[in-house]
């Protein structure tokens, strides 16, 4: 999957050990030189799974140059245009083209009962995963297609967009939009050689779904190694995901070889879907 020289935006790549980061270290191993994106600020101040931190992001940035690629770490917010078109612009600047897309910020802020759910943190949810996917393709296609070589979206969905889960429904329905967002898109720019593709992955074992399971044992009053156990029980591999497992299939979509796919949606799960 030689990725040689081509230019990548990762957003929310923000956290060592997410899978943006992990997108981003795999893309640069490819070849890629590299944007790196994220908030790295608290999103809200509502219940949330925690974000990415500017040191982090920095120290990974050093470590993407260590392999011989560029790698430019940026602070974006993607629910405001204006803060996207400066990752465009600076992009631009830098490296002179963009030949890759992943949008992959992403959060759960606020997850509650529809009947108690705070109206801010369904927006907050909606804006950042949806609305950010939204804003990040509308700025970053016209260097796409200006730059007359074709390109690679790839947004990052969730398994809750096929099988939501209680209390968790602003997040089901903003990842939902995303692929069908992508599906829409992946028409309008097909004769641009530019394919568009959603990621879905399911348990992945990071600080975001550790958070997600420990918030679940305070809530059912269950022990947190019990509701681990639980959830590797439905996952027909036996075992959680890694970050790694997504980049794979991230870097895969972003190559040539992925030339003659567009507006699919992938399940990353392990066969959770399945049970």
């Amino acid at each position: 999957m030689n990725l040689q020289d081509k230019v990548a935006i990762v957003t929310g790549a923000g956290r060592r050990g997410g899978i943006g980061m992990a997108v981003a270290q795999r893309l640069a191993a490819e070849g890629a030189h590299l944007v790196l994106a994220d908030l790295a600020a608290p999103p809200s101040t509502l219940l949330h799974g925690g974000s990415g931190q500017w040191e982090e992001m920095l120290a990974v940035a050093q470590e993407i140059a260590a392999l011989g690629v560029r790698c430019l770490p940026l602070r974006v917010d993607v629910t405001q245009a204006a803060s996207v078109a400066e990752m465009i612009t600076a992009t631009m600047q830098t490296f002179g083209r963009i030949d890759i897309l992943v949008n992959n910020a992403g959060a759960t802020i606020g997850p509650a009962p529809v009947a108690q759910m705070a109206e801010e943190a369904w927006r907050r949810t909606l804006e950042i995963n949806a609305t950010g996917t939204f804003l990040c393709c509308k700025a970053a296609l016209p260097a796409m297609i200006q730059g007359g070589r074709g390109g690679r979206i790839i947004n990052m969905s969730s398994l809750a967009a096929r099988r939501p889960r209680i209390y968790m429904s602003a997040y089901a329905a903003s990842k939902a939009a995303i692929i069908a967002l992508g599906e829409s898109l992946a028409q309008e720019v097909a004769s641009f050689g530019i394919t568009v593709n959603a990621v879905l992955p399911g348990d992945i074992d990071t600080a975001f779904k550790q958070w997600g399971l420990q918030l679940e044992a305070q809530v059912t009053g269950r022990p947190y190694e019990d509701v681990v156990q639980a959830q590797v029980a439905r996952i027909p591999v036996g075992r959680l995901g890694t970050a790694a497992d997504v980049a794979h299939l991230v870097a895969w979509l972003a190559s040539d070889e992925a030339s003659f796919i567009t507006g699919q949606a992938y399940n990353i799960t392990g066969g959770r879907e399945l049970t």
